[in-house]
């Protein structure tokens, strides 16, 4: 308790004392915050997330909108900070690219945040040709073709769902759950059935999808939460794709798989436990300043 206290009073004092702080070494050195951090940090998470908190605790209310907005202008942007800094071009020559693409970085991720949340948003209907024709293609692609009995049976289960309809299993996730499943199964085909097989496991096994379902949660919370900024500003120069996002998906699963049989459950009632373990240990990884999230199977399909 009192740890946190303390931790709490220097953040607020922090807070007070930054503009000084910040007033003091430009005296000094003679360049503001954003080119001390162009010089002082290389390529990757570390100087965008930099960028990205000078930006954010700007005393001048358009550079904080820098951070927040989807249809930012980079070029004006640039220009914006270079004149409002007095940045000149003739004597920092390698600002502008440098900050161009930490900019780049960040309006990318705040514009993936917003298109992620749109698809989350419409719920999976029956009713719906596109959904229906995504989710048969993910039933023939993980059973190799195997005939329905029916559209609403108990065969939904051998995929992991857990009723005989899986409309009802989306909830939360949406659109997004049937997407990133259908992702995985679509491009990493036989990664994916592995999985599923291993889900069929006597004394460790879990139900497939609605698992599935419930990583998206964790991704999309994470993406949400700003965790996924380091795998992005480390393996993204440019704006990352909802592909980008369903390829964390892909690794995220493939990796809790491993951490699942690692743990040995005593049955599928100790899942919460060992997802919030798991996501507990993800998060910290995403906190180490080079983390990238690209499993060995990502890597050998792409190359």
């Amino acid at each position: 308790m009192l740890q946190a206290l303390w931790a709490s009073l220097v953040a607020t004092l922090y807070i007070y004392l930054r503009p000084m702080f910040k007033w003091i070494i430009r005296r000094v050195t003679g360049k503001c915050e954003l080119l001390r951090i162009v010089y002082q940090y290389p390529n990757g998470a570390a100087r965008t997330k930099y960028v990205e908190y000078s930006l954010k605790h700007s005393s001048h209310h358009e550079l904080k909108r820098l951070v927040k907005e989807t249809d930012t202008n980079i070029e004006a942007a640039v220009v914006l900070v270079m004149k409002t800094k007095f940045i000149l071009p003739e004597v920092h020559s390698q600002f502008e690219h440098i900050f161009r693409q930490s900019l780049t970085q960040i309006n990318g991720y705040v514009r993936l945040q917003h298109e992620v949340e749109t698809v989350r948003q419409v719920k999976y209907s029956s009713e719906n040709s596109d959904h229906e024709d995504k989710l048969m293609k993910l039933w023939n692609i993980l059973t190799d073709g195997e005939k329905l009995t029916s559209r609403t049976c108990s065969q939904w289960s051998q995929i992991g769902f857990q009723g005989e309809d899986p409309q009802t299993d989306f909830r939360g996730m949406g659109q997004l759950g049937l997407d990133q499943l259908l992702y995985f199964s679509t491009k990493y085909t036989a990664e994916a059935r592995s999985l599923l097989s291993k889900s069929h496991n006597q004394y460790f096994g879990y139900s497939f999808a609605i698992v599935g379902i419930n990583l998206t949660e964790l991704v999309y919370t994470l993406l949400k939460h700003g965790n996924l900024r380091t795998h992005y500003y480390n393996n993204k120069s440019s704006k990352p794709t909802i592909e980008d996002f369903h390829e964390v998906y892909c690794y995220v699963f493939f990796d809790f798989d491993t951490f699942w049989f690692n743990e040995k459950p005593k049955d599928i009632m100790e899942f919460g436990r060992i997802r919030e373990k798991y996501r507990k240990k993800l998060v910290a990884r995403l906190k180490e300043k080079d983390t990238v999230l690209i499993a060995e199977f990502q890597y050998k399909h792409d190359s």
